[in-house]
């Protein structure tokens, strides 16, 4: 019988790609409707406001699968033991990574979600342009790094987080589908880090907006 940490590290594995992963590329993508100026980007976030059962999707498909893999990969990231000085080899930096970038996605999905969905739903008037919004947000060099930090650590995260999950379910279970699993795992990280950047540039191409 297993151990039922075995079931949870499965279940964990399973919720990085299926609803987040899947999340994480829709959202790169969506936000990407911003380097079509104020009424692109703001219609696309009222279609998904206007999805049928929006708040039940994102509470038990978005909100829940991402708090049990959150609080389950600190647990994690406490049990490891992170040892790239004596052994600095690759995949034991990308170990070492993948929980760091863990630890910091909690902060910065936690500000996040507040200044885009919760800051929103008390603020009706930022409802009908959250473009301007995320403008006014993107005013503080500050906060413009810390978001590129944010899209960074949440591609590298998914894609290494990907990598690890082939060959957790046997996947790739050989050498030659584990080497070349990782070409595109790096793929898929770094086109999700370009769009996420586009998208962040995309909010500094309509400065008429900016209120």
């Amino acid at each position: 019988m297993k151990h039922p940490s075995f079931w949870a590290r499965r279940v964990h594995s399973l919720s990085g790609v299926v609803p987040i992963g899947a999340f994480i590329i829709e959202h790169f993508y969506g936000n990407s409707f911003s380097s079509q100026g104020p009424a692109a980007y703001n219609a696309y976030v009222a279609s998904l406001q206007s999805l049928p059962y929006v708040l039940f999707l994102e509470i038990f498909f978005i909100g829940i699968p991402i708090a049990f893999h959150a609080v389950y990969g600190v647990y994690i990231a406490y049990q490891g033991q992170l040892n790239v000085t004596a052994y600095p080899y690759g995949r034991n930096w990308m170990y070492a990574l993948q929980r760091v970038s863990g630890v910091f996605l909690l902060a910065y999905i936690a500000w996040h979600v507040w200044e885009t969905r919760i800051a929103v739903a008390l603020d009706p008037a930022l409802k009908h342009d959250l473009f301007t919004h995320m403008q006014g947000i993107f005013e503080n060099p500050a906060l413009v790094a810390f978001y590129v930090a944010g899209v960074a650590a949440a591609a590298f995260h998914f894609a290494n987080g990907l990598w690890t999950f082939l060959i957790v379910w046997g996947i790739t279970a050989g050498p030659r589908g584990q080497r070349l699993a990782s070409y595109a795992c790096a793929g898929l990280g770094v086109v999700l880090f370009a769009m996420g950047v586009n998208s962040i540039v995309g909010f500094f191409a309509h400065p008429a907006a900016i209120v």
